[in-house]
């Protein structure tokens, strides 16, 4: 009852009949701008569950890293964590660290079955190099983060300018046509002049969601990379107090 009430409240057969009498301008930026919208939800969607995972796994993940002794225990067990962002800048950094021993062996000429994590010591320059692996890998996982988020953007911006650029169009056409009648007919103004409104309208609920939800997805975006920010230094904090020379 409460749905044909709230049905029944809308324009819609207003909104199909101004649909109906629009030229072929109108209707063309009227069917793109749904489907732009629908793009719009699809990304959207698809991005906050993307999110979500992303951060319930760094938390994870986290919690894990938190509770070993160890700062490379985790990446000497073997891969985890697939899904955390977190994850994979914290097995960039630690290929980091692995390369550093096995120059060390190298230049010591030893096998590199003969590293022992527990001996082993880096210096303050080799730690430095680790933390800018771990930096750069962030920002390879934040540029993953921010993927499509452009198209996000594009949407809240272009639809209202392209929404307007069909009203435009429409009271044109509408005042065309009535200069042609030579006389100014309200009512056979007015269907053109709907018509032509229609497209803002429909730029204005694309334009809307897309900004509202681009903004959210941003801010858990930034989230995030401050978080792998934040780990980037901690696991360099890490190195120092297990492998410095001291």
């Amino acid at each position: 009852m409460g749905l044909s009430v709230l049905c029944a409240g809308l324009p819609v057969a207003g909104v199909i009949y101004s649909f109906q009498i629009s030229d072929g301008v109108g209707k063309t930026i009227v069917l793109f701008l749904v489907l732009a919208s629908i793009v719009v939800w699809t990304i959207m969607i698809a991005k906050h569950l993307e999110l979500r995972r992303a951060e319930k796994a760094d938390q994870l993940f986290m919690h894990a890293f938190d509770r070993q002794e160890n700062p490379l225990e985790i990446f000497v067990r073997g891969p985890a964590h697939p899904v955390s962002p977190m994850a994979k800048v914290y097995a960039a950094a630690c290929v980091a660290v692995k390369r550093e021993f096995e120059s060390q062996a190298h230049k010591q000429h030893r096998a590199l079955n003969q590293i022992d994590l527990s001996q082993e010591r880096l210096t303050a320059l080799q730690i430095d190099a680790i933390r800018k692996v771990a930096e750069c890998a962030a920002a390879d996982q934040i540029l993953l983060l921010e993927d499509q988020m452009a198209m996000l953007g594009s949407a809240y911006t272009i639809a209202p300018m392209l929404g307007l650029f069909g009203t435009v169009w429409g009271v044109m056409v509408s005042f065309e046509a009535m200069g042609k009648q030579g006389m100014a007919n309200l009512s056979a103004v007015a269907p053109g002049i709907s018509s032509a409104l229609l497209t803002t309208v429909v730029g204005l609920v694309v334009a809307i969601p897309s900004a509202y939800g681009s903004n959210r997805l941003n801010e858990k975006i930034r989230f995030l990379s401050i978080q792998m920010e934040n780990f980037s230094e901690k696991f360099a904090a890490r190195l120092q107090q297990s492998f410095l020379y001291e």
